[in-house]
Order: C-alpha cells, then sequence, then structure tokens
C-alpha cells in the first residue's frame, strides 16, 4: 500500500511540474506578445505567436473540460445507482420488518444484494446479511429496531 501511494505522489509531483512549465511557457508568451505590440512592434513572429497561444489555449480548455464532463457524468451515474439500490434495499428491509414469514421478500432482499457487492463497501453487505439473519431467527424487536437502524445508516454513510 504504501509502495502505491509512494508512486502515486512522484508520479503526481511530476505531471504538476509539467503543468506548472507549460502554464509558465504559455505565460510567457503571452506576456511577450503584450509587450511587442505595446511596443508596435508587429511582425509575423508575432502573429506566429498569437495563434499558437490562442490554439494552445482554446485546445488544452476544451480537452480539460471534457475530462472533466465525462468524470462528473460517470459520478453522478453512480451516485443515481447506488440511490435506487438504497431505496430498494430499504423497501426489502422494511417489508420484510413487517411480514418476518414472506420468504419472497427475503429473496428479493438477498438478490439486490448482489447488486450492493459491486456499488457498495462491505460494511452495508454484512448489515443486510445480519438483517436477514436476525429475522429469520425470530430475534427481540429491539434487536431488529437496532439492525434496521444500522443498515439504513450504512446506507446513507455510502450515498453521501
Amino acid at each position: 500500500m504504501n509502495e502505491n501511494k509512494k508512486g502515486y505522489w512522484i508520479y503526481s509531483t511530476i505531471v504538476a511540474i509539467i503543468a506548472f512549465g507549460l502554464f509558465g511557457f504559455w505565460g510567457y508568451l503571452i506576456y511577450d506578445l503584450v509587450i511587442k505590440l505595446s511596443e508596435q512592434d508587429f511582425s509575423n513572429n508575432t502573429v506566429v505567436q498569437a495563434l499558437f497561444s490562442l490554439v494552445t489555449t482554446v485546445f488544452l480548455g476544451g480537452y480539460f473540460t471534457k475530462i472533466l464532463e465525462r468524470r462528473n457524468a460517470k459520478k453522478l451515474e453512480v451516485f443515481k445507482v447506488r440511490k435506487d439500490i438504497s431505496l430498494t434495499i430499504i423497501d426489502y428491509a422494511t417489508a420484510l420488518y413487517y411480514h418476518p414469514e414472506n420468504e419472497k421478500i427475503k429473496e428479493l432482499l438477498k438478490a439486490e444484494a448482489i447488486k450492493v457487492k459491486l456499488y457498495f463497501n462491505n460494511e452495508v453487505l454484512k448489515a443486510i446479511n445480519t438483517f436477514i439473519d436476525a429475522i429469520e431467527n425470530d430475534v427481540s424487536k429491539e434487536q431488529k429496531d437496532d439492525l434496521y437502524e444500522r443498515l439504513s445508516t450504512q446506507l446513507k454513510k455510502t450515498i453521501k
């Protein structure tokens, strides 16, 4: 685990140095362009430099914007899926709480637990399994309430 963190910091440092270098070069080009234009020394090099700065800015801005849009769209989609799964689990857990003899609801909750393996951490899966086991073993009402609250708390934590 420490090797991954060390590699991450080295990679991040190198990327940051390159990014600052590119931004510094871009800033220098713009600064030099402003100085040349203020002195009225307008030449072919100035035009090329202005076009290079413009193209670089437009393409880099568009590229980074697309990356951010794609990443945010993925995060939003995962959030929607997690929310839907959480609401379904809460519905099934509530139905199972009030109707513990219904085998169909138990099977539906177990089937929904498969999705939990994909989108949530193990604590949520443990809370679901503990809740189902408690319902099957006819534990006291206080324990059922406790396990139901634990399940809903785990789901709330992972949604935030």
